[in-house]
Parts: structure tokens; sequence; C-alpha cells
């Protein structure tokens, strides 16, 4: 699925999922060179479900919406769904076949936004601290390639993407992964890497690392990835229908395949706009949320 927010919109295109303006719900996300607009309360919280409204109510041409879906239909572009969000109301919410919107939906990597921002929960509630040691929470596992700078490596390093770890970085992120996949331990392959630079000095888009953190959240907090999320993110948001897949020894993959609906999906990114309150409530923290928008790291080519 995509997911693109600009200003008060709020767009899901199913088929991989994106968070452009919002930088991606977490502090690795590398793109986000603005601040978040400042908005009024709404009129409404969708804890119970979106309301819904005409395009034009909203200020948005309801011709150039029908044709942005034709267009999608006429070229068969490989999307599942289209939601569009304005001010709070539903303008567009559109499914293309075989998906129905009626399960959710695989959101691949954004499921690593959704896991710094429990991360941060985590914080907030401080259950963690970012500059923790990661090796610190693996006491009763023996790991490889334990040289000075992995034992300086912290969880704040995982969240942002520079851990320092051996990984094929983001074209070669799939073999990373995959190599990690095809042992019996993935928490364990992941750590017994070996370093090749120094923690939190180069950015590499690392799936393994952001599965340590899930295996991390459930040893700071004593629930599971899901129970914690369920708890402190998504029931206090109003969303319910989640599946999220597991490794061998039951943690819940910290990178990728967490299932969500895309009027769900979208309730993630109002809580950004809304820079983390619901309804009364700090959901996460504001200043994580503002971080989260700001660039940490440049990519190689990086031009901005």
């Amino acid at each position: 699925m995509k997911t693109i927010l600009k200003s008060k919109v709020w767009i899901w295109v199913g088929g991989v999922l994106v968070l452009v303006l919002l930088g991606t719900l977490a502090y690795i996300y590398l793109l986000g060179r603005g601040n978040l607009p400042s908005l009024p309360a709404p009129d409404y919280w969708p804890t119970q479900g979106w309301q819904t409204s005409t395009p034009e109510q909203q200020g948005i041409d309801s011709a150039q919406l029908a044709e942005m879906v034709q267009t999608i239909q006429e070229k068969q572009i490989a999307i599942d769904s289209l939601m569009i969000v304005r001010n709070g109301y539903v303008v567009l919410d559109a499914y293309y076949s075989p998906y129905d919107g009626s399960f959710p939906h695989d959101v691949a990597s954004v499921t690593k936004s959704v896991m710094t921002t429990l991360i941060a929960i985590a914080v907030d509630q401080g259950k963690l601290q970012l500059d923790q040691k990661v090796v610190s929470f693996f006491s009763n596992r023996t790991i490889a390639n334990l040289d000075e700078r992995k034992k300086d490596m912290t969880i704040l390093d995982l969240v942002s993407m520079r851990n320092g770890m051996a990984s094929g970085c983001f074209a070669g992120d799939e073999p990373t992964l995959d190599a990690m996949r095809a042992t019996s331990d993935w928490i364990q392959a992941a750590l017994d890497r070996k370093m090749v630079d120094e923690p939190g000095t180069h950015f590499c888009y690392d799936s393994p690392g952001m599965h340590l953190l899930s295996a991390i959240l459930q040893e700071a907090t004593g629930m599971t990835t899901l129970d914690f999320a369920r708890q402190n993110l998504f029931e206090p948001l109003g969303i319910h229908d989640v599946a999220w897949e597991i490794d061998p020894q039951g943690y819940y993959h910290g990178w990728g395949d967490l299932h969500l609906k895309p009027e769900d999906a979208a309730k993630l990114g109002f809580l950004w706009l809304h820079r983390g309150a619901w309804d009364g409530r700090q959901i996460v923290s504001a200043s994580w949320v503002s971080d989260s928008v700001q660039a940490h790291s440049r990519l190689v080519g990086d031009e901005y």
C-alpha cells in the first residue's frame, strides 16, 4: 500500500506504503525536511470510524478524483486501494480486485515506522532509553563478533538505521533479510553480524536491525510487540483488526508484515498530523513526532 500525506490530505494507495511529508511515522526518516502544520483540533476524532464528505466540501475537485480513478483502471496500475482523507473526512475510498478492504492488508516496510513509534512510546513511559546498549538486552545469548563497536551500539543506532552492522543496505536489504530468515533463530543471526562501521556514523537501511527492536521492546516491557501495540497505540485509536507475523521464536517482525485496513492506517497519519495527540491523550510525545520529520542522515547521492 502507498500512503501520501500532503498538508491535510492523507492518501492510502494499495501496493507499497510510503509516507512522504509524514516522514514515515518515526525517527529514521530522512527526507522529511519540514515541519508538520499546526492544526486546530478536528471536528471529531475518527476512533469509531471516519466520516465522509463530498470532495468539493473539502476543497477538492471531484472530477479530478474521478479522472485519477479511471486512469488507474485504464493503465492497470497495480494497486489494491485508494483512500483520501481531507480535513478529517474521507472524500474517496476505492478498492481494486481482488482486494476489497474487508481484511487487513500487509503494509510492508511501513511496519518499521510502527515499530519505531512503539519504541518512542516505551521511551515516553520510561521503559526504555535511547542510549541503552543493544547487547544489554541479550545477556542470555552468546553473541558472535562482539567487539567494542558492537558493545557500544545503542537503541538509537538501531532506530536511526545507523547500527554499523554488515548489511546490504537499501539495494541489498532483501538478501540481507533472506540470510537472516534462512536461520533457525533470526534474532541471533541479526545480532551475530560483523561490525563494519562505528555505530551512529553511517545510515544503512537494515531490516534485521529493525527486527532486533521487536525483541528489545518485548524484553523491556514484558509484553509482546503486538500486545504492547494494541494497548498503547492501536486500541486508543480504535484500531482492532490487526494481523502481524512472527518469527520462529515468536517475535513479531520488526521490519514488516504488519497488516492493517486502509482506514486504520489513515488513523496513524491523522495521529501524526496532530503531533501524536488523539482525543485529549498524548499517544506519542510531540517532540518525537517533530523529530521524525527532520533529516537525521544523508544518503549517498542525496541532493537535498
